[in-house]
This record gives C-alpha cells, structure tokens and sequence, in this order.
C-alpha cells in the first residue's frame, strides 16, 4: 500500500486492534485513540477546494451518509450530477470520501502513475485482513499479476480458442442438458457456472480445471469475498478488524482461502517435482501452458502463493465476465430477432474461417451485441477508482490530494448526446459506429474511451478484456448455436438491486431454453482451423 494518508491511517487503527476483543474495556480506549488519531490526521490534511455534495447533518456523523449512499446511491449521483455538471466534487460513498470528476477527465487521468489503481482495489477489499490476501496480490513486489495477464494470457490468446470451446461444449451439456422441451434456468448462476469452467480451463490447465471442490471453492471466493467487502462498508472503520473475525462473512471467506491452499498446493508441488526430476536427470522439462505456469515464469523468483494468485484470477474473470453475460443473454432473449441475427454472423464466419482468434475478430455484430450490453447497465456509475499517492495537478488546475480516492462518472455511457435512444438495447449500435472512420477506433468491445469506461480508460485500463472478448463470443457462440432462448414469465430487464452506484438485474431472472441443432459442428470445424 502507498504512504498515504488513508493508508497511515488504516494501518494504525489495524494495529491499534487487531488484538483486542470485542466488549473489553481495552477495546474501549482502543476506540477512544482511534478516534483522536482520526482527528489529527484529519486536522493537518490539506483542505479539498472541492464542495462535499452530501454532507451529514449537524447531528448526523459521516458514517451515516455512507450508508444512506448505500441503499441511495443512484439518486443521489443523479441529484448531485444535475447540481454540479461538469465539475468536480466530492461524494460520501460506501467506500468513503470520493472525489468525482466528470467523465472528461478520464482522457486527463487516463496515464497519471500516481493515480494507483491496486492499491485502490487493495483498500477496497480489505488487502490486509485475513482471507483477502488476493487483493493485496496486485501490489507484489513482482507485479506478478498484472504481467501475467499483460504478457502471457494476451500473447497466448491464439491458442486459448481451441481448450476454451472444448471446455464449453463440455461445460454446455453439463449446465443446460440436451433436452429439446423448454426449461427454465437461473441465467446469472448458469452463466457463473459456465465462466468458472470456461476461465479455470485457461488459468488451471486440463487436469484442474473440471475439479468440481476447486470450481465451488472460485464460485464461493468471489461471491463470498464481495459480499463480505461490502458488509464490511456497513462498519465504522475502527470496528473493522474486529467485526472480521467475528463475522460469519468473513470466517467463510478465510476457509475457502484455506480450501484453496489445499486443493492447489499438491499440484503446485507434483508440478516443481518434475521439474526437478527432469533437470537431475538431464531429460527435457516437462511442458505446461496455463497461467499457474505463466505466473512460475514471470515471479522470477519473488515468493508468491500460487492458491491466493488462483483466486484473484478467478475473481477478476468470474464476477465481470459472467455479469456481462447474464446481461446479453437477458436483452438478447428479450429480442429474438436479434438472436437469428447473430447466428447467422457465427454460422457465416466459422463456416469460413473456423474457431482461431481471426474469426472471433470477424463477428463484429457480436462485438457490438456485447458492447451494447455492457453500455445500457453500466456494473457501477462511478469507474476508474483510483487512489493518489501525491498530490496532483491536473491540466485545467484540478487539484488532487494524495491519499484522496478518485473515480469517473460514467454518465456518458447513457448520454442522449452521445448514444441516439441510449435506453434501447441497439446491437448494431457499435458496428454502426465500427464503420465510421470518426468513432471506429472506439467501437470495439475491447476499446476505451470516456465515452465507454467499463474496462476502464489508461494505463489501467482492464488487461485482460482482450481474453474476456474472446471467452465471451465464444461462450455465445455455443449458446446461441446449441439453444433457443426466451425469458421466463416474471423476467425483467429494468435495474432492482442498486449497491452503491453499482447497479444489477434481478439475479432470480430465469430464461427458457431447449435445444436446437446448431448449423456447424463447432469442435470438428476449430480442429482444422488452428491458428
């Protein structure tokens, strides 16, 4: 964690508390001091030039417009949007204080290196707790990660569409079955299901990737580990270690960080005894290609727990990619033509080019179908959080603090100035745009812009949204190919879970689905097609 403000302080309370116990008149001095040390720091922090947009009332402490933001986030973002325009200002959030500058800004912060996006994850997530040690991965000494997927997972994106499809063929007849009577599923648990075979195929290789305990073990960290972050958000912060070890939240976050540790370590270790047999006796190294390899090759050396880097490479994948397909699947369903659509696109283009990396870049209405998604229910209205390790002034005399959080309204992605009918699901919206020399280097899924943050903008842009596109199209490709979709009685497409500024459909939406015969045989035609 950078030497900040924020961080000195939450070190010091961390270490104020972190061996008392709930109720014990230790505790109680434990808070008292908190509480000063939070005055001090406060006292001799630079003054924000910025206007707090929803102050507490005189009777009211912070912490409870931090709730309030909570449950009212939306609301309050859209009150504070129409006060303040395109100037920034700061917001009481369930992450705490938040400066919000307007999406514009994303083009001027876009490469500033003391903007830190780990350490901001990091803190998010509670990096320095027990059990959530895979957030604090992203800021090994090594940046082992972020290499990883920056160097190895893109470079071996040629290669990754054959096990991937395999794995969804697999993965498909496990899920949805071969019946041709329509039956109902839960779309967001399905699609969670398929993500975590699909991406433990790529990260854990053959053998680990269809150990139905490590699968369970990824599904239950991700939800878990975010249920707990935000629960914890609900807690005064000087009460945060403590409410960690007593929280059942938290307890079931740590063991499946202990489930992990035993499902992976064995393997790690088979793996590195081979290894070893193999240059003792002068014979030729045995042969891995998946990310528990690539990250042995990029640590160089630097320790690093290869279960707690498993986890934090399922949870990057899993919560966003299977979130991005639960919502194509649900605006697809609700619009069948489009589905023919894009069958048509996949049949033409396999058909002439197979399954390789060639052919996943040639299903542009695809591209755009998954785009648009993406665009019509942003996961969060507030992107590219960041925390400033110095002070920074930005062109245009923007003062940023250090220790101060930082994030983007992404309001853009909804703007009637930007998007024509910008509340209608448009799947040749972005191939539209793909064809205008003017707005076709912005129109890819995997293009940034602040006109389009959900992989971010920058330096920090998501490195792996190029194997999330592919993984993506070809999950689709088996879906839509092998079933018929429509939503289920009861299915809806209007936002009702709002967290924060996040925003998501009904997790109970179920779709109906039976199969079909798709027109190409996907696995016979992507054996002939390597690339």
């Amino acid at each position: 964690m950078s030497t900040t403000n924020v961080g000195v302080r939450s070190e010091a309370l961390t270490t104020l508390l972190a061996n008392k116990t709930a109720g014990s008149p230790a505790l109680v001095v434990t808070i008292i001091l908190a509480g000063l040390i939070v005055i001090c720091l406060r006292f001799f922090e630079e003054r924000s030039q910025y206007p707090l947009a929803n102050p507490p009332r005189w009777y009211q402490i912070r912490f409870f417009k931090q709730l309030e933001f909570l449950t009212k986030g939306s609301e309050i973002l859209s009150e504070t949007r129409k006060r303040y325009g395109d100037k920034p200002y700061r917001l009481l959030t369930e992450l705490g204080e938040v400066l919000v500058l307007p999406p514009g800004s994303a083009q001027l912060i876009r490469n500033e290196e003391q903007l830190d996006f780990s350490a901001a994850i990091t803190d998010d997530f509670y990096g320095h707790l027990p059990g959530f040690e895979p957030y604090a991965l992203l800021q090994h000494d090594g940046q082992v990660v972020q290499t990883l997927v920056r160097k190895q997972l893109t470079k071996h994106l040629s290669i990754v569409s054959e096990p991937l499809s395999s794995e969804a063929t697999f993965a498909a007849r496990s899920i949805f079955g071969d019946d041709t009577e329509w039956k109902g599923i839960c779309i967001r648990r399905a699609m969670l299901d398929l993500v975590a075979r699909l991406s433990s195929r790529i990260f854990l290789g053959a053998e680990l990737c269809r150990n139905q305990e490590w699968l369970d073990i990824t599904k239950s960290y991700t939800v878990n580990s975010f249920a707990a972050a935000l629960r914890m958000k609900l807690v005064p912060q000087f009460l945060v270690v403590p409410y960690s070890w007593l929280s059942s939240d938290c307890k079931r976050v740590r063991q499946n960080l202990k489930d992990a540790e035993h499902v992976i370590t064995p393997y790690i270790e088979r793996r590195r005894s081979l290894k070893a047999a193999a240059e003792s006796t002068g014979t030729p190294l045995p042969e891995f290609d998946d990310a528990i390899e690539w990250a042995e090759q990029e640590s160089k050396g630097v320790p690093y727990s290869p279960s707690i880097m498993q986890l934090l490479l399922s949870f990057a994948a899993i919560h966003t990619t299977s979130d991005l397909l639960t919502q194509t699947m649900l605006r697809l369903a609700n619009k069948p033509e489009s589905i023919t659509l894009l069958r048509k696109e996949i049949v033409d283009v396999i058909r002439s080019e197979g399954l390789g990396k060639s052919a996943l870049f040639h299903m542009k209405l695809l591209d755009s179908a998954l785009k648009e998604a993406q665009r019509i229910k942003p996961n969060s209205f507030l992107v590219m959080r960041r925390l400033a390790t110095q002070r920074i002034v930005l062109p245009g005399g923007i003062v940023i603090r250090m220790g101060e959080r930082v994030a983007i309204d992404a309001v853009n992605m909804v703007s009637p100035e930007l998007y024509s009918h910008p509340e209608e699901y448009d799947i040749f919206r972005f191939l539209r745009m793909r064809e205008d020399p003017k707005t076709a280097n912005k129109a890819h899924l995997v293009s940034t812009s602040p006109d389009h943050l959900t992989f971010g903008h920058g330096i920090h842009a998501c490195p792996g949204r190029f194997f999330a596109a592919n993984e993506t199209k070809i999950a689709l490709c088996h879906l839509l190919l092998k079933y018929d979709w429509k939503l289920a009685d009861g299915a809806s497409l209007a936002p009702v879970h709002t967290v924060g500024v996040m925003t998501t459909l009904d997790p109970a939406n179920k779709l109906l689905y039976r199969r079909r015969k798709e027109e190409v045989e996907l696995d016979h035609l992507l054996v002939s097609s390597k690339e």
